[in-house]
This record gives C-alpha cells, structure tokens and sequence, in this order.
C-alpha cells in the first residue's frame, strides 16, 4: 500500500506511480467529446471564440485540450506529470491536432514560471484539477498567478469539481460508501471518506487487474483532498482578482448552481 498523506501525496500520486491514475484517464476518453461539447456551450455564452487562447490547467494525458482542439480551439496544457505530458503529445499526433495544442510539464504553484511571457485569455480547470491538493494559501497563490497571466477580460472556468455540500450531503445519507470503477482491463474499488470538522476528503483507491473471471490486487493509493463550498472558492478567487460570474450545477444543462445537486461549475472573470 502506497500512503499518501495531505499536502505530500501529488508528486506520488501523479509521478512516482502515475501509471495507476492513467488508466483512469484512459478510461474517461470515451465520454470526452461529450463533455467537451458542454464546455463548449458555456464558452460560447461568454463569448469565448476559437481564436481565444486557452489554459488547460493540469491537463493529464489531455483529453479536454484535445478534444477543443479537434473543435478548433488553441489549447495550452499543462501538467505536473511527465508521463501524462508525453501521453498527451503521442494523442496530440494521433489525432491530427499538433498544430492547435501544445502540451508542457510543469507545476502550477510555478505557473508564471512555467509559461514564461505566454498571456492567455482563458483559463480551465477541469475535473477536481489543483484546488484542494494543497492548502489554502498555496490555492489563493495559484487562483493570483492566474490572474496575472490573462488580460483584463480574460475568464476562468473551474468545472466538473467536487463540491464540499454535495460530498457531505451524501456521506450524511450513506456513510463508508464503496465504488466500482471499470477501467478495461482493471478495476478500481473508491473508498471515500468525509471528515466534516477539517473538510477534506479521505480517499483509498485500490486497483484490480482482470484476470478472467478473477481480480488480482495491484496496488492501492490513499489521499486526502480539500474540499470547497462555493463560497469559499468565490472568496478566494475575488482576493486574488477574479470577480464571480454565474456558477451551475450541472454543465450538461447549465441550470443555476444549488447546493447537494451538483459539483462546482463556476465563471470568473479578471477584475480591470
């Protein structure tokens, strides 16, 4: 078992035994052109075009920014992970799309670092990406450095994320939940854990390789993950520059964001 405990877990998680959470990557190709095609319909209500210079931050193997490339966005991803960056630049050629996406390694607490004098006019964080992997400072840090590379009208979407009302909410209702996860040829068992006095999420995920009718353990990892309330991140964001826009709770309908129905979907834009 591979114990992973709260601020130290991300180099593990995502370098030292990466090759466990890019299955689960893989496994989610399936469903992203769908989801890219919601992302889509919220740029286009805040008239985000295809000439916008997009931000994919922490980008894994990339599916979203290659996928809004194949749409015809220019994407920029980045990821702490050299193994999901040189995955994500194999499918960028795969796909036919080099020409729209560029993929770099990088961590985000460095992000001015990273892009150099590079300026975008839109931000994503996709998929409980970033916030909550640290502590609540080094948050407000990445939510300022964004800020500062995106002009004066430029956006950010933090989208499809966990939200702290919806988690608690249902560790209310069904407490030590367990959840199946079908990866091909493995299987990952989710074994959540809510503590409500610090709001952070307790996670072991413990992986399974198919073996006919049999599972065979692999490995397992545990993490623990800050979760926000939707005024918390708005707090946050409007510290570091970002005013609050609209938040929904569901990306696929864009219905207005109440709490327990959803995860975080949310709008910033840069305070002039």
């Amino acid at each position: 078992m591979r114990l992973i405990g709260f601020g130290d877990w991300v180099n593990k998680f995502f370098i030292k035994y990466g090759e466990l959470f890019l299955c689960i990557m893989n496994s989610r190709w399936e469903t992203a052109g769908e989801e890219v095609g919601y992302i889509i319909s919220l740029f286009k209500k805040h008239g985000i075009n295809k000439d916008a210079k997009i931000l994919d931050l922490g980008c894994g193997n990339g599916r979203i920014s290659i996928n809004l490339a194949l749409k015809g966005y220019r994407v920029t991803g980045i990821d702490i992970s050299p193994l999901y960056i040189e995955d994500a630049l194999k499918k960028a050629r795969d796909y036919g799309v080099e020409d729209k996406v560029e993929f770099f390694v990088g961590d985000a607490r460095k992000l001015k670092e990273v892009i150099g004098d590079r300026r975008f006019d839109t931000i994503l964080m996709y998929w409980t990406t970033i916030l909550g992997y640290y502590d609540e400072e080094t948050d407000r840090n990445i939510l300022r450095q964004c800020r500062d590379v995106v002009g004066d009208k430029g956006y950010l979407f933090i989208l499809n994320t966990a939200s702290r009302d919806r988690i608690a909410f249902i560790s209310s209702f069904i407490p030590g939940p367990e959840y199946f996860n079908d990866l091909g040829d493995m299987v990952m068992v989710e074994k959540p854990v809510f503590d409500p006095v610090k709001s952070v999420l307790n996670n072991k995920w413990v992986f399974y390789r198919k073996d006919g009718k049999n599972l065979v353990y692999v490995d397992e990892l545990e993490f623990t993950l800050r979760l926000y309330s939707l005024h918390e991140i708005v707090s946050m964001a409007k510290e570091a520059g970002w005013t609050f826009i609209e938040a929904y709770s569901s990306l696929k309908t864009l219905s207005p964001y109440r709490p327990v129905l959803g995860g975080h979907n949310i709008v910033f834009k840069a305070v002039s």
